[in-house]
């Protein structure tokens, strides 16, 4: 990924709606912007494949190299790594480029390797092209306990660096994402500003080291993990009056922070990468899911991919708010009348194929988390003020398809937002939680 900023524009957005007029009147800096990010995410390589080891303990760690150069004196490093789910599947999001595969069973679970642990070079050590906005579909392989490579000692945990200088030789996005790392919401990654303009500048957001899960404090096995997930142009720090409310001694948050612009199942598999690999890391057997408007509809995505996967922790409950599940009018008007189209706004228009398809074919039931759902509404005086609740429709919040498969339905005389912190809702959050455990 190359490294660099657009040109910025004012922007002062405070929902979805007024950001779709401010798009369809705007000059052409904030379009253009729009459009140079969508060209850079249309590069993108995606390299995928599935890799089996019957009978072998321990985790598969698929990793990615740079080409051996000989003449140059180059030897393969590791650029990025991935834990494979239960069924062997992985894929990488890479730079255009030539690379290598290697693959190892990492018995001892120390993300190194060594050398009485099996491996191999995935497709006889030769490189893989992979080529701007090719989906390339590596052969599947097998580690056998046989298998063994000459030499040894390579460690994978260092190929990810989130250091600021470093971010110009990225070339995959496991290297610009965060994996856990700790860090309080009053850091200025979690700005508000730098949350909004991800909308416009996606790809920026990612090659700048923002994304990924974050954690308040280190994992704490004596408490259960809630991992929350905000809306659009939101960021952790929006739901900081939630995450503040939850019992300290029973529950712990995980943070994930998203560019808003990218598609919702581009985030989905995103999200899915990261809590991989830290419940395999941090041996986390279950959890909660909380999400925020948009999130609702990430959380969804996410968790019906991951439901056809075994081998993967408990989610205990999944609990949404103000969740825009039949998405939003505007969202249609910016994809039909806008002459650049944000990508996000193509899932969140109404009537969309990802909107159609979003309940469909849930996965075993012992792997779909109970779905708690929160919804928001605001009243003025004797009478409703609108249907919905300053930002969502009612109709849009509570479509019949969603209420039937919800395990509970809640309501609160507030406003899209401040679901968050009030108090009602608070409390409807943690009893859920409580009773899910």
């Amino acid at each position: 990924m190359h490294r660099g900023q657009s040109p910025r524009c004012i922007v002062i957005p405070s929902s979805l709606g007024v950001l779709l007029s401010v798009a369809l009147l705007a000059s052409g800096c904030m379009l253009g912007d729009v459009r140079n990010q969508v060209e850079l995410l249309d590069r993108t390589c995606l390299m995928e494949g599935a890799v089996s080891s019957v009978g072998l303990e321990g985790q598969t760690v698929v990793v990615v190299l740079t080409p051996a150069d000989a003449q140059a004196g180059l030897v393969p490093e590791p650029v990025d790594y991935t834990l494979p789910d239960d069924s062997g599947a992985f894929s990488f999001a890479l730079q255009p480029g030539n690379y290598q595969l290697f693959a190892f069973q990492d018995g001892n679970h120390d993300l190194e390797l060594d050398a009485d642990e099996p491996a191999l070079h995935v497709n006889r050590g030769e490189g893989l092209e992979c080529g701007a906005g090719q989906r390339l579909r590596v052969e599947d392989f097998v580690i056998g306990r046989q298998d063994r490579v000459a030499g040894g000692g390579l460690s994978v945990g260092a190929s990810r660096n989130l250091v600021s200088g470093a971010m110009a030789s990225a070339v995959s996005l496991g290297q610009l994402t965060a994996f856990g790392e700790v860090v309080d919401l009053a850091d200025a990654r979690f700005d508000l500003e730098l949350a909004r303009d991800s909308l416009w500048r996606p790809v920026d957001f990612l090659r700048a080291g923002h994304a990924g899960v974050y954690l308040a404090e280190p994992l704490d096995n004596r408490r259960t993990p809630v991992l929350f997930i905000h809306g659009i142009n939101g960021s952790p720090r929006v739901l900081e009056p939630l995450i503040r409310h939850l019992h300290g001694d029973r529950y712990q948050a995980m943070y994930f922070y998203y560019p808003s612009g990218l598609r919702i199942d581009q985030i989905a598999w995103h999200l899915d990468r990261i809590m991989r690999e830290l419940e395999h890391r941090h041996r986390i057997d279950r959890y909660h899911v909380v999400a925020h408007s948009m999130g609702g509809l990430v959380a969804k995505a996410w968790l019906r991919e991951r439901a056809q996967q075994s081998g993967r922790a408990r989610i205990l409950s999944f609990v949404s708010l103000s969740t825009p599940w039949s998405g939003y009018p505007s969202a249609r008007q910016g994809v039909d009348h806008s002459p650049v189209v944000v990508p996000v706004w193509r899932d969140m228009a109404t009537g969309s194929e990802f909107l159609q398809h979003l309940f469909d074919a849930p996965g075993p039931a012992d792997r779909v988390p109970e779905h708690h759902l929160l919804f928001s509404f605001q009243q003025s005086g004797w009478l409703p003020n609108g249907s919905g609740d300053g930002v969502a429709a009612l109709s849009s919040m509570l479509p019949p398809q969603v209420q039937r498969q919800a395990a509970s339905v809640f309501g609160v005389d507030t406003g899209h937002v401040e679901i968050l912190s009030d108090e009602t809702a608070q409390a409807r959050v943690e009893t859920v939680l409580r009773r899910a455990e």
